[in-house]
């Protein structure tokens, strides 16, 4: 099978499943408040092949993206409420719970992938929040960041390891941001403006610095260049080729430099200096010639993997909060929104990395896909739980005229916002092919 079929293959699966779940979250609760439930379709559009339950169509459609419920009254032409087993006959605090069902299906599957991944296992590399390097002329240098530095919050977010400042730096392209660090033991600020640049998905910020990682090995790939020196874990590089090793940033300077020549090392083990040769590599993607720093691997049981992940997606939140409020300040852009075709190649990137990886991006996507649900936009749910709020404020219904406004509106918002965002899917991914 081909990339693009994989993508595909990958993005039908990730995103048919986590619809059907926001679907089967509406379904659900719609029959145990008594509401006759007319479809609930896997799919969108022709009628492949289903089963007639009392009132309801279970049925499979042609375009499996996904699927979709149709309740009795749910649309209905009139403003009122007709037979008792109708939606909108129901008391509104069960609408509310009928219309929030969906959205928090995708809020419950993001914690649980979150957490069984957590209770599987995951190899995380070892990183610190000390800037290792700082390139002249970006973004970390012109915020008075120097190699060293040890930063303790973002944006007032603490962070933990190299990977939480990546994404809020990458989350933030042209934003200021507020940045406390350490220096010689004394806590300074710093205002750092990650510079837009063109990712492999879309535009990301950078600011031109990477962490200290320790040269010390975590392991060794049998039949590499490393393991036919006898390196062995644990093994910390002092120097290549007669250069200091300080960190796996000034090794990787070195074996750049040296691609097809072998390169001398000495060794820290124990006690012991320790010189070996690492021959060449085939393989150009293999800059460590087969030594891999140190990782740990954060494996739970249930409870403190379900902490785990109530913690993860609720960072998660605050940094998908943030990027829509940059949105509405003009701070960020709408070509930072991942369309369809870029969706589709990270998923079959994912796929490809494995079922743990592909497992952190349905959960990442079914987040957002629940919270975006829940935002007071006509036509989304939470469009209809707003309009459900003010009629219960003000003790009366709006009128047909008035709802069909302001869904002929959040329609038209949501229409052009799509428009928008599969114009810039579709061009950056023409000049990715362009360019090669």
């Amino acid at each position: 099978m081909n990339l693009a079929a994989q993508n595909i293959l990958a993005f039908v699966v990730g995103l048919g499943f986590l619809i059907f779940v926001h679907e089967s979250g509406h379904f659900f609760m719609a029959k145990l408040f008594g509401v006759r439930v007319l479809v609930f379709s896997f799919g969108f559009g022709k009628r492949l092949a289903g089963f007639r339950k009392g009132d309801t169509d279970y049925r499979i459609s042609l375009v499996p993206l996904g699927g979709y419920v149709r309740m009795a009254g749910d649309a209905a032409e009139e403003n009122v409420a007709g037979t008792p087993d109708e939606f909108l006959s129901k008391p509104k605090w069960q609408r509310f719970l009928i219309l929030l069902a969906g959205p928090f299906m995708n809020i419950v599957i993001a914690v649980s992938f979150m957490a069984i991944m957590a209770m599987a296992g995951m190899e995380q590399l070892v990183t610190t929040t000390v800037v290792g390097t700082v390139v002249p002329g970006k973004p970390a240098q012109r915020a008075g960041l120097t190699p060293g530095d040890r930063i303790i919050a973002i944006k007032g977010e603490p962070v933990h390891d190299f990977d939480d400042v990546r994404l809020l730096v990458s989350m933030n392209a042209g934003t200021p941001l507020p940045i406390v660090y350490v220096r010689g033991g004394v806590q300074r600020t710093t205002t750092l403006k990650p510079e837009r640049n063109a990712g492999e998905y879309g535009p990301i910020g950078y600011a031109g610095m990477t962490c200290i990682i320790d040269p010390v090995v975590g392991r060794v790939d049998a039949r590499s260049p490393a393991a036919r020196a006898g390196i062995r874990p644990g093994d910390r590089i002092v120097t290549a080729n007669a250069k200091p090793v300080h960190s796996i940033d000034d090794f990787v300077a070195v074996a750049e430099a040296a691609r097809s020549k072998p390169i001398e090392l000495q060794l820290a083990r124990g006690s012991q200096l320790v010189p070996a040769s690492l021959a060449p590599t085939d393989d150009a993607e293999d800059v460590l010639r087969g030594m891999i720093p140190q990782t740990k691997v954060l494996k739970l049981s249930i409870f403190p993997a379900l902490q785990y992940s109530v913690g993860e997606n609720w960072k998660m939140l605050r940094v998908a909060m943030s990027a829509l409020g940059r949105l509405f300040r003009s701070e960020g852009s709408v070509k930072e929104l991942s369309g369809p075709i870029n969706i589709a190649r990270i998923s079959g990137e994912m796929w490809r990395r494995g079922p743990i990886q592909f497992l952190a991006l349905l959960a990442m996507i079914s987040l957002q896909l629940g919270v975006m649900n829940l935002l007071p936009i006509p036509v989304l749910d939470g469009g209809h739980i707003m309009i459900l709020l003010i009629e219960g404020a003000a003790r009366r219904d709006l009128s047909l005229r008035v709802k069909e406004r302001i869904q002929q509106a959040g329609f038209a918002v949501l229409a052009t916002l799509m428009i928008v965002v599969l114009y810039n899917d579709v061009i950056s991914n023409v000049l990715r092919i362009r360019n090669g």
